[in-house]
């Protein structure tokens, strides 16, 4: 059965890898495609996938459109592109041909290719905000960490933080955010709290800690202790479960765990925790009628931590449509600035390098991320798109970043650049980038499978 569950998830892992590195490599090539046409480029194929081709049709533009057998990329093919055209295409006065066309008509065909992978984002995210909302978890502590900086000052759950440093917190996400973009080193914190009905103020000083992140790598955060206040309700039950077999339901509220009292989530992933495969009786109200279910914790997925295979159901406030706007773009640059310290920290030996992950981590991460809720599944996609937009704007031959550079470079200097040295400085590119890949697809073995 074990041996079962393992290729069905290794399965799931393959499905939702191809699903969502399709969709983000479609809308970039896509992309390219579109802006190819206004320009009036001839479009040999278009391909999602390498290898044999698996179906393919031509349109009325004389496009062949295609998949290939290997889901790892796509590519739009123009006629007359510089790295493949013939002597006889490059001295043609054909028109429609790539390598006919201005230089900052070449430039706008490249980057609309990242350019594509922002706007998905950008869609994605005020579709999430308009039709189902921002998370935002009350700014109340639901529970502190022995020994921590917070227990250490007094602080106690149901404490509601209204100000940090004299700035108005408004949910547990303004915590993070301030916590997280603050370089705080050894400052202290000015806390203002409500506690019942009196206020009060508390200086803390966050201590550096390296956690594991969900993706298998070691990170050093700014460390406080404090933890919000998420109700011990039933999000989503994850399909062959402990839960999922014992008959949890979606919408149940946890009131106990063997007659311990629950005051939230994190007591009840404690709980879990400190039981793998043994019986709990979880008390559940459903329909204002109190029973009791007995969950045994498992170790579903070899982490090291048991789990029952439930979510926490999250609140979430609708947005306008400008807000909508204004949350999106703040997103995008806030993922992209995060996405491009990271790099540079990785590069310099300053993050672990279990941060750096191919197929076998997007796979994963899908996997276990459309098993939270579609939500999060959809802000993945627009998550990874980002960073494949911004990742191929990096200007190193062969990635859209080095040919844009080509490009602009040949307005500049007012004509093209040499067919020849054009060749040369992509195979060094093509070197480049497929020992990057090699890298990262070895690492993922390392971090994610031999770890």
């Amino acid at each position: 059965m074990d041996i079962l569950n393992t290729i069905f998830n290794y399965f799931e892992y393959i499905f939702w890898f191809i699903l969502v590195f399709t969709i983000i490599v479609f809308i970039h090539e896509f992309g390219h495609y579109i802006v190819a046409r206004i320009n009036n480029v001839d479009i040999e194929k278009f391909s999602i996938g390498f290898g044999p081709v698996l179906f393919s049709k031509i349109d009325k533009n004389n496009t062949k459109w295609q998949i290939g057998v290997i889901p790892l990329g796509g590519y739009v093919k123009f006629c007359g592109e510089m790295y493949s055209a013939s002597t006889n295409q490059i001295n043609s006065k054909n028109k429609n041909l790539f390598v006919n066309k201005k230089s900052l008509q070449k430039a706008s065909i490249v980057f609309a290719g990242p350019a594509a992978n922002f706007l998905l984002s950008f869609l994605l995210f005020i579709f999430i905000f308009v039709f189902f909302g921002r998370n935002e978890t009350p700014n109340i502590l639901g529970s502190i960490d022995k020994n921590s900086p917070a227990e250490l000052n007094n602080l106690q759950v149901n404490d509601k933080v209204i100000s940090i440093n004299n700035i108005k917190i408004n949910n547990f996400e303004d915590i993070y955010y301030f916590i997280e973009n603050e370089n705080l080193g050894s400052n202290t914190l000015l806390f203002k709290i409500k506690r019942n009905d009196e206020f009060l103020e508390f200086d803390l000083t966050p201590v550096s800690k390296s956690i594991e992140t969900f993706i298998g790598s070691k990170k050093n955060i700014n460390y406080l202790g404090i933890n919000p206040l998420i109700s011990p309700v039933v999000g989503k039950v994850l399909p062959g479960s402990p839960a999922s077999f014992a008959g949890l339901k979606k919408n149940d509220k946890i009131l106990k765990i063997n007659n311990i009292k629950v005051e939230g989530a994190r007591q009840i992933v404690d709980l879990v925790k400190a039981n793998e495969n043994k019986a709990l009786n979880f008390l559940i109200l459903r329909n204002n009628k109190e029973f009791i279910i007995e969950i045994i914790p498992k170790d579903l997925s070899n982490s090291g931590h048991p789990k029952i295979g439930i979510t926490f159901k999250k609140n979430r406030a609708k947005l306008k449509l400008y807000e909508s706007v204004k949350e999106s773009l703040y997103n995008i640059f806030f993922i992209s600035g995060k996405t491009l310290i990271a790099f540079w920290e990785i590069l310099f030996g300053q993050r672990d390098h279990c941060e750096v992950g191919g197929p076998i981590l997007i796979a994963k991460v899908s996997t276990d991320i459309v098993n939270t809720d579609y939500i999060s599944f959809i802000s993945l996609i627009a998550l990874i798109s980002i960073n494949l937009g911004l990742i191929n704007l990096f200007p190193l031959p062969l990635l859209d970043g080095g040919h844009l550079l080509t490009y602009i470079s040949e307005f500049v200097i007012g004509k093209n650049i040499n067919y020849n040295l054009f060749k040369i400085i992509q195979i060094l590119g093509l070197i480049i980038i497929v020992f990057f890949m090699t890298f990262s697809i070895l690492n993922d073995i390392y971090c994610r499978v031999l770890n």
